[in-house]
This record gives structure tokens, C-alpha cells and sequence, in this order.
């Protein structure tokens, strides 16, 4: 439909919501929050000549994830953190950092109560519940994942290993057998 030159890296985009705003990770360690279809920034600080970016992350901004119901914005950066933006304010309110290695992608549970992000160093995955930021499950892994994708409407988690797909989590539909 159209191409739009950026003027710094761009590693990846995430749509809020409503389609109207996206929100772009960078090459510089932040997230731009530009207007969809045009492209301009959304937001501008009287006391500041640049638009309001979110500067979470000490290198290259990777991974960008928008929580369902839209209170958190998530960052992933090469720095190993995961930082949780308030959407009303757009102040990080807590950075989640037991990762190893370049958070590649990010994902939250349908519900927006958990978020888990992907790495490719390590062998393991760390699930953290968002309000409190307390790690509260560790996912063994026999390679580093850099993809995961929680299910959309479960407590199931995909992600990469040894080149393969795993799906792991619990399923309340399932009869157990007596």
C-alpha cells in the first residue's frame, strides 16, 4: 500500500487496538508511538522539541507487545529487559529482568495477567505476572526460544526448541480419563 522511510532502525511494529497508533522498537533503544495510516507522532511534550518516544532499553529496542486490554506496552531490547509501560502516562512501571540474552519477541496470556518473552541465548523461559512483576514459572528448554506466542483464548504457551514447535500449558477443555 505504501512505504515509509524511517530515520532510524526499525526491528518491530505492533498495532494498538484500535488500529489507529503504532508503536515501533528501534535501533536506538526506544519505542516510537506514530499515528496510523500517516505515520507522524502521537504524542509531544510542551517542555521538549522531540515527540515523545519511550527510552527503556541501554541498546537496540527488538520486541514490542500490547497487553489485551491495552494498560501495558511491553518492550524488548538487546539489553536482556523486558520493560512494562503504563499506556495513560507512558512511564515504565516496572522492568522485568531475569532474561538471558536479546528478548526477541514478547507475548502476554490472553487475560494480560502473565507475559513471557523469547530469547535466542539461554534454555529456558520465565513467565512474570504483569501487575507485580514476580516471576512465577520457569520453562526449561533444551535451546535458546526466541519465538513464543501465547494461545488466545488459554493458558497455553508455543515456542521454539531445537529448531521445533512446543506447546505447553493447561487445558481446562480436556477429559481426563479415570
Amino acid at each position: 500500500m505504501a512505504e515509509y522511510q524511517q530515520d532510524v532502525q526499525t526491528n518491530e511494529i505492533a498495532f494498538c487496538w484500535s488500529g489507529k497508533k503504532i508503536f515501533v522498537s528501534t535501533g536506538e533503544g526506544r519505542v516510537k508511538i506514530l499515528s496510523y495510516p500517516d505515520l507522524q507522532p502521537v504524542f509531544q511534550r510542551q517542555w521538549e522539541e522531540k515527540p515523545l518516544t519511550l527510552n527503556g532499553h541501554t541498546s537496540s529496542c527488538l520486541s514490542v507487545a500490547l497487553q489485551p486490554s491495552a494498560r501495558y506496552l511491553a518492550s524488548g531490547g538487546s539489553d536482556s529487559i523486558i520493560a512494562l509501560w503504563d499506556t495513560k502516562d507512558w512511564i515504565c512501571q516496572r522492568t522485568l529482568i531475569d532474561m538471558t540474552g536479546p528478548v526477541r519477541s514478547i507475548s502476554f496470556t490472553w487475560d494480560g495477567m502473565y507475559i513471557v518473552g523469547g530469547s535466542d541465548e539461554g534454555n529456558g523461559l520465565e513467565i512474570a505476572h504483569v501487575e507485580t512483576g514476580e516471576y512465577v514459572h520457569s520453562v526449561k528448554t533444551q535451546a535458546p526460544s526466541p519465538v513464543v506466542a501465547w494461545h488466545p483464548t488459554k493458558y497455553q504457551l508455543a515456542y521454539t526448541d531445537l529448531g521445533g514447535l512446543k506447546i505447553i500449558g493447561v487445558d481446562g477443555d480436556r477429559k481426563h480419563s479415570s
